[in-house]
């Protein structure tokens, strides 16, 4: 009679750990939710693409759960704090809005907190050609070039070279945003240069006419150029039939009739 209760006991006992093992699992399972919940946080991010120097309005943000181990630093935490003020640069949907990114619409120069330290903003005037016809925006690259001589007093001819490259435009006119995309004609640039650079700036505008040249945004390559003359474009006349030839030795050129 004593045999089959063993078996009945043994199983009774695996069946009891086994439930107790089960209930275990769920209960874990139960916890993680709560667990999760727990290691987010509210932050503020862009729900739409916000333009540089753009006002941010109620519509531009939104609120989302965040890691906390991940928040960025000087993040915003309710939109409160992010609406009314002015975007430092271009913020993409989704983004997470931090003090970095966001300035105070009511400084009274909201170009000079544009500026990067260490930078100097320079502005210099220009017309539909130099400003190749409205389309440098704030935010475009362009390279600055100086055409120099043509006067009689003067031993060389004309020529040109390229003084400054990829210099970001921080403002048009007065505005530090292009509305609609749309090319505007305008008589002023402001440039963002190192303090070297403005002194350069400001004596080639004096002695010479400047020019502009846009830049794709992501050619972020220096050239290095000797310039160019009359005599590089169209030749060293020559009288008589004699020919000429334009000998090049490095950045120098030279022409020699025979």
């Amino acid at each position: 009679m004593s045999k089959p209760i063993i078996p009945i006991a043994l199983g009774l006992v695996f069946a009891a750990v086994a439930a107790f093992m089960t209930l275990g699992v769920l209960s874990d399972q139960d916890k993680k939710p709560e667990k999760a919940k727990k290691t987010t946080t509210t932050i503020v991010v862009a729900t739409s693409e916000i333009s540089r120097g753009e006002v941010v309005e109620l519509e531009h943000v939104k609120t989302i759960e965040w890691p906390k181990d991940t928040v960025p630093e000087g993040a915003f935490r309710n939109k409160e704090q992010a609406i009314g003020q002015l975007a430092r640069h271009l913020i993409y949907a989704n983004d997470p809005l931090t003090q970095e990114k966001l300035l105070d619409s009511n400084s009274p120069s909201v170009l000079a907190l544009l500026i990067p330290a260490g930078r100097r903003a320079i502005s210099i005037k220009v017309n539909e050609v130099t400003g190749i016809s409205g389309f440098i925006a704030p935010g475009s690259h362009v390279d600055v070039l100086l055409s120099v001589g043509g006067r009689k007093d003067e031993e060389q001819g004309p020529r040109t070279r390229t003084v400054l490259q990829d210099v970001e435009v921080l403002a048009i006119a007065q505005n530090i945003e292009q509305k609609d995309n749309k090319p505007i004609v305008v008589n002023t640039v402001t440039l963002n240069v190192a303090p070297r650079d403005a002194e350069r700036l400001t004596l080639a505008s004096h002695e010479g006419s400047l020019q502009m040249v846009m830049r794709n945004d992501r050619d972020t390559a220096r050239i290095y150029s000797a310039g160019v003359s009359l005599d590089h474009i169209i030749g060293t006349a020559v009288a008589g039939d004699g020919r000429s030839v334009e000998l090049i030795r490095g950045v120098s050129r030279m022409s020699v009739s025979f």
